[in-house]
């Protein structure tokens, strides 16, 4: 069966009841409480799109999601760690061994930045604005609201635009 907003009610029944649990897990391992909340908004959105049937175990379903979406933030968190620094070296002379990246990690690092900014050229201008806002520049919602004149709501919808664009064009190289 349905529910109002058109998600079957036993899951909208199981986030209703896991969502402060999911968010304490992705804040705990993230470190960041407005990072955690786009996790599991993400993760309600993923489980929305699963057949309410074939799931047995509502709540550690749930988690799944919550934790596989935080470990692909931290693996992107990384890459992007490895091209922040190699841009921050202020000699490349003095590198070691163990600090050069191998040919591979350069070669996959720049594929994914070469489809990371692809999929950014195909959002409208105002996700492109409010994803910058909120992922380059750690602004809040409320800070992006204030910036762009956007409702909460607003913001949500193109932040989840932006994401899923990003998404699947990086699920294409993996």
């Amino acid at each position: 069966m349905l529910s109002q907003s058109g998600y079957p009610n036993n899951l909208l029944r199981a986030f209703e009841q896991e969502r402060e649990n999911l968010l304490r897990l992705a804040a705990r391992r993230l470190g960041d409480l407005e990072e955690a909340r786009d996790i599991v908004q993400d993760a309600f959105i993923r489980a929305a799109g699963a057949s309410d049937q074939s799931i047995d175990d509502r709540p550690a379903y749930l988690r799944t999601i919550v934790i596989n979406l935080v470990r692909d933030r931290m693996r992107r968190r990384n890459s992007a760690g490895v091209m922040v620094d190699l841009q921050q070296e202020s000699d490349p002379l003095e590198w070691t061994a163990a600090d050069t990246p191998s040919v591979e990690q350069v070669i996959y690092h720049r594929q994914r930045l070469e489809a990371f900014e692809k999929a950014l050229r195909t959002l409208t201008p105002r996700s492109r604005e409010v994803f910058i806002l909120r992922k380059l520049h750690g602004k809040s919602h409320d800070e992006i609201a204030s910036v762009t004149g956007l409702s909460q709501s607003a913001i949500e919808k193109h932040l989840y635009r932006a994401l899923s664009a990003c998404r699947d064009i990086l699920e294409k190289l993996d």
